[in-house]
């Protein structure tokens, strides 16, 4: 079964492109695609999506529209031709949560297979539409700041994370969780489910998710796989989920939404922005619930299951698995991951928050000392940012892609990080790419996945 085969009630799971493979593809997946990727990002797609993400509290008043944006009110005609473009969004929006609430309905109620695969195939044609109004913004993108930065300072950062700054692992201890699992989507080789619980470590209501991915002919060991920062896979008509890679090779996959992601992202806010806007205070945040949360799926992959567990992510994903690798010590054993995977990672934060492409593109590092930060007070905070001391697994049993021009997770926190936690020779795989072309090249070179199915299977 190849990635290409892999489909889901309409939808096809992680279609690669055909170039990918081809001469093209090697061309392409270098470090200059990264520098389009990152300028698309900044330039375009995060100021879209923060004119999209503020439509949600503005209804259809475009004065309102300007003041959650923030950015100067529109005038005459195009404040009218502002205006039923809220109206527009506004419909998507209610249509997605309409047939989002149907979805749930059907799957984790009494449906039966034919009502559960016509609910997810319009939840997903649903979702996408509202997800693709923000094209109806176009026209006043370069008025919109790509992220809507609202710092707290280190005394915020003190207040509700201090008390762990001398023992990291209180605030990375698993808890145990009740998880309800949705009925199954079969068809085209894979079976899906859903599985949903409270979040250990988040407020009322916050309902931590996960998407499952079974080959129908069985599978022998599972991942939990996370994903990048503004990855939201679950809320796009055709997913560009991670799993084929490893479904294709007879390993289930959990995919969990972060925290701030597609359901779990709070109105106001675009996919992952908090992450980005809190600064440090955010990223203790993220931490702080996700890296719990992956606790809650491994101890019930392996009690739901047969086999091994990993985990692993790229980008924002590597870098809460591999604080899960870190802390699992102190888990109980059925929560403890036997493997992992770390893509495109660093163990150097500070390098994110001041010296990445990232942060100079979003003007992140100017925003953090407004807000009273400093490199000497954010280096305070490493043991709960960054995975300091040992892996709680054999350093033989993780695996780790770096590209060596990259620029947002730079490379050299990502090697400094192999060389300290003795990964093999055999498990570390670089190349001349950055941080984008190095994920996008695991479709093309998925070496990393297979190392990991052989190390579950060894």
């Amino acid at each position: 079964m190849t990635a290409p085969d892999v489909e889901r009630g309409g939808a096809v799971l992680g279609r690669r492109p055909v170039w990918l493979g081809g001469a093209l593809g090697g061309i392409l997946l270098r470090p200059w695609l990264d520098k389009a990727i990152l300028s698309a990002m900044v330039g375009s797609y995060f100021p879209l999506s923060r004119l999209w993400a503020a439509a949600e509290l503005a209804g259809g008043d475009p004065d309102r529209l300007a003041a959650e944006t923030p950015m100067r009110p529109a005038k005459g005609r195009a404040r009218d031709r502002l205006r039923r473009a809220l109206l527009d969004v506004a419909a998507r929006r209610a249509a997605a949560a309409e047939a989002e609430n149907r979805w749930r309905d059907a799957l984790f109620g009494a449906s039966g297979e034919d009502g559960r695969r016509r609910a997810e195939r319009e939840r997903r044609a649903a979702s996408a539409r509202y997800m693709a109004g923000r094209s109806r913004f176009r026209a006043w993108r370069r008025n919109a700041p790509p992220v809507l930065f609202t710092p707290r300072g280190p005394e915020h950062a003190h207040r509700h994370f201090g008390e762990h700054r001398g023992n990291p692992a209180g605030l990375f201890r698993a808890a145990e969780a009740s998880v309800e699992v949705s009925a199954a989507v079969s068809g085209h080789g894979l079976v899906e489910r859903w599985v949903r619980f409270d979040s250990p470590c988040g407020g009322a209501g916050d309902i931590a998710w996960a998407h499952v991915f079974e080959p129908e002919d069985g599978y022998d060991h599972t991942v939990v796989l996370c994903h990048g920062i503004g990855m939201e896979a679950e809320v796009l008509a055709h997913g560009l989920h991670m799993a084929p890679a490893l479904v294709e090779r007879g390993i289930r996959v959990v995919e969990p939404e972060a925290p701030w992601h597609s359901r779990r992202r709070p109105p106001g806010r675009h996919g992952g922005e908090p992450f980005m806007a809190l600064g440090p205070v955010g990223a203790l945040g993220m931490f702080a619930a996700h890296v719990r949360e992956i606790a809650t799926l491994i101890g019930w992959a392996r009690d739901a299951g047969r086999g091994r567990v990993g985990v692993g992510g790229v980008s924002l994903g590597a870098l809460n698995s591999q604080l899960a690798v870190r802390h699992a010590a102190s888990w109980p054993d059925r929560m403890r991951p036997d493997a992992a995977l770390l893509v495109t990672t660093t163990e150097r934060l500070g390098d994110l928050a001041w010296n990445s492409g990232f942060s100079r593109g979003l003007g992140a590092a100017g925003e953090l000392i407004r807000a009273g930060w400093t490199p000497e007070r954010l280096d305070e905070w490493t043991p709960l940012l960054a995975p300091v001391g040992e892996p709680s697994i054999d350093p033989g049993r993780i695996v780790v892609a770096l590209g060596t021009a990259d620029d947002i997770m730079p490379y050299a926190g990502g090697r400094s990080l192999a060389r300290r936690w003795r990964i093999p020779p055999e498990n570390l795989f670089e190349s001349w790419q950055g941080h984008f072309s190095k994920a996008l090249g695991l479709g093309r070179d998925p070496a990393p996945y297979a190392r990991l199915a052989a190390i579950l299977r060894s």
